[in-house]
């Protein structure tokens, strides 16, 4: 049974929210490009699990742990009563060659080894399991989620780690026959105490160069309307209240600034002063945890991002959106 929601990563909420208030450079879309790729390859793994089934196992998808001193990401572990399997999940494309201990995409050396990333990623679990009187194996293996991916290996072990998406539902199908006991529920336990926050996501964007204010939800225009308790979008239609458009921007500052904290004057700043001091103040209350430190709160999204807030939000709210 998957143990928590796969959520996109910090990462590409930072370009995702870069793109929609200024225009990105070659770099920044390189970057936005291959994180949305590994996004959808790791959402694809996540429907086929669930075509499959999980529910004679534990999976816990996209964490972060910290082992001794060192914090590691892990695309997705599976455990059982005996053990512990790491998937690094890739969503590769084109033709790949693993020799001499060395990855090649077209006879040209590539720095990101997956068999590498793998193996440490299994020698801290194994480092975890070696320092607790819980005993488990750990064994691992590189899952690439793209048709149009090639692949040679000249080493069979490398060959014996890697699962290509033909076969993936076979591989998922052998933890049909597994019975949860109280060993799994200790090993998840041991090992749901060492996640730890993404402290490696450190983007931060150049406030000078970003377009400030508020924008359309739909169609991402910044022609807003202002009406008593909603904007409405002159390019689309949409309504939205003001609650909804705070709410993005505190989202959108959580990932465009990771090293500033949420203010209320940095969030006026960020939205240009399109909604009353007042009304900020109240929805900072509302959807933050406050941390008062020095002459201004600091402020802590309670929420990952403004779509898990905004879908919590409509159910209930006064004044309704209309999105088109």
């Amino acid at each position: 049974m998957f143990l928590n929601k796969r959520m996109a990563p910090a990462e590409l909420m930072h370009y995702q929210a870069l793109e929609i208030r200024k225009k990105l450079n070659k770099d920044e879309q390189t970057k936005m490009f291959n994180l949305e790729k590994g996004f959808a390859g790791e959402k694809l793994y996540d429907k086929i699990f669930n075509e499959i089934g999980h529910e004679n196992v534990y999976v816990l998808r996209d964490v972060y742990l910290k082992i001794g001193k060192v914090l590691t990401q892990y695309d997705s572990i599976i455990v059982t009563n005996n053990g512990v399997s790491v998937n690094e999940i890739k969503n590769l494309s084109g033709d790949y060659e693993y020799r001499g201990n060395k990855w090649y995409k077209n006879a040209s050396h590539m720095e990101n080894n997956p068999y590498v990333q793998l193996s440490r990623a299994e020698s801290k679990l194994i480092k975890l399991g070696n320092d607790t009187p819980i005993s488990f194996q750990v064994d691992g293996k590189v899952i690439f989620m793209n048709d149009d991916f090639r692949f040679s290996a000249e080493d069979k072990n490398i060959e014996n780690q890697t699962i290509m998406i033909n076969y993936l539902r076979n591989y998922f199908r052998k933890y049909k026959a597994e019975r949860l006991n109280e060993n799994a529920k200790k090993i998840v336990l041991l090992i749901r105490d060492t996640v730890a926050k993404n402290s490696y996501f450190v983007e931060h964007a150049d406030i000078t160069k970003l377009k400030r204010g508020l924008y359309c939800g739909s169609c991402k225009q910044f022609d807003l309307a202002k009406a008593q308790f909603q904007f409405i979008c002159n390019s689309c239609g949409s309504v939205e209240s003001y609650e909804t458009h705070i709410v993005r921007a505190i989202s959108d500052h959580k990932y465009l600034f990771s090293n500033q904290p949420i203010t209320k004057q940095s969030l006026l700043h960020l939205i240009d002063y399109q909604v009353h001091a007042t009304t900020v103040s109240k929805f900072l209350r509302k959807y933050c945890n406050q941390d008062n430190k020095g002459k201004a709160s600091i402020h802590i999204f309670k929420f990952y991002d403004s779509v898990t807030a905004l879908s919590e939000i409509r159910k209930r709210q006064r004044y309704k959106d209309k999105v088109h």
